[in-house]
């Protein structure tokens, strides 16, 4: 009986011993799980900031292409004009081309409808009585 009881007290000796490694072993567990369940938080944390991030770069982004094709339709609307006013200008300035060779002609016929004039006047001139020879002078 006592070799019985002994063999009892050292069976609860191991399970004592076993259960004291078992509760280290628990006790090392539970603070390898606080430590990775507090990076598994800053982790989430900055996964959170990152993306927010992105969120914000993504709608800066979408404003910029907003800003860019806005000032696109604002540079073709600029161009469309400034080519209207060019055409306009082409014309305007072939119209005066135009007119200032229909006026130099017309100066030009008129010098020589003035220089005939002269001419008839001055044949007339010579036929009047008393006039001047320009043999003679």
């Amino acid at each position: 009986m006592f070799e019985e009881l002994d063999l009892l007290a050292k069976r609860i000796e191991l399970l004592v011993a076993r259960l004291q490694a078992l509760q280290l072993e628990s006790k090392d567990l539970r603070l390898q799980l606080d430590t990775v369940t507090t990076e598994r938080d800053e982790l989430a944390k900055k996964l959170q900031a990152e993306m927010a991030h992105t969120t914000e770069i993504k709608e800066s982004l979408g404003s910029a292409q907003s800003a860019v094709q806005q000032s696109k339709v604002r540079a073709q609307q600029e161009q469309a004009t400034l080519q209207g006013s060019l055409e306009l200008f082409k014309q305007e300035n072939e119209s005066m081309q135009a007119s200032l060779k229909t006026r130099e002609d017309e100066v030009k016929r008129l010098r020589q409808v003035n220089q005939q004039a002269r001419e008839r006047i001055d044949g007339v001139l010579e036929k009047l009585p008393g006039a001047l020879n320009k043999e003679a002078v």
